[in-house]
């Protein structure tokens, strides 16, 4: 069994995130007793490239896709798909919170652009077929820093029980354009079709992931 740090973990790094109303019935099955959040038909749904630098915890890169949630009184982000290119991040997010991490393969790293202009584009493999592939580049404008951590819930399923993790996030944002390719035929074909809301840079962000929160 692979070895991983106790909770919480405390990572930094960059981030292209994506936000998309997706059709409520094409999402994949939550947790017990987390929903998702529906607006006339459609839930919101999150996709990130992400690439954790040697300054946090650990460095290793990421692709997830997950669906905002209620959840008790609250909302949460459930994440329905994840991979990263790091045994120990697997073990630790399986072992600790339930996140359902497989391994993939990031060819580019995930580079952000850098500064206001040019673009980057960010893939990850999976069985050498493309999950998903994403280009960014930064909007005109300054970026902005985020408002004290923001603080928020991750509701995994974790041993057949339905639990949720204290996250904080903190950094500089600046809007984006890009361009995503999510296969139909690909694990994130449930994403054909969705709309998107807003493209987002997060460079630099610090991202506290734990402690799991007990019920």
């Amino acid at each position: 069994m692979t070895a991983y740090p106790p909770e919480p973990w405390d990572l930094e790094g960059t981030g292209q995130v994506g936000a998309w109303r997706v059709d409520a019935a094409r999402v994949p099955a939550l947790p017990d007793g987390a929903r998702p959040l529906v607006a006339r038909g459609r839930a919101l749904a999150v996709t990130a490239f992400v690439d954790y630098a040697p300054t946090g915890l650990m460095a290793y890169h990421e692709l997830l896709a997950g669906v905002l949630a209620r959840h008790g009184r609250g909302v949460a982000l459930s994440i329905t798909d994840i991979w990263v290119d790091s045994e120990v991040s697997l073990a630790g997010g399986r072992g600790l919170w339930g996140i359902p991490k497989d391994l993939a393969d990031f060819p580019d790293g995930t580079a952000a652009p850098t500064g206001r202009a040019g673009a980057a584009t960010t893939a990850a493999l999976v069985d050498g077929r493309v999950a998903a592939r994403a280009t960014y580049a930064a909007a005109r404008g300054p970026a902005l820093r985020l408002p004290l951590p923001l603080v928020g819930r991750v509701v995994q399923t974790l041993a057949g029980e339905t639990v949720a993790t204290r996250i904080r996030a903190g950094g500089r944002v600046r809007r984006a354009s890009a361009t995503w390719e999510l296969p139909a035929d690909g694990p994130l074909g449930w994403l054909d079709g969705a709309r998107p809301v807003l493209h987002l840079l997060a460079d630099p962000f610090s991202l506290t992931f734990g402690p799991r929160l007990r019920s």
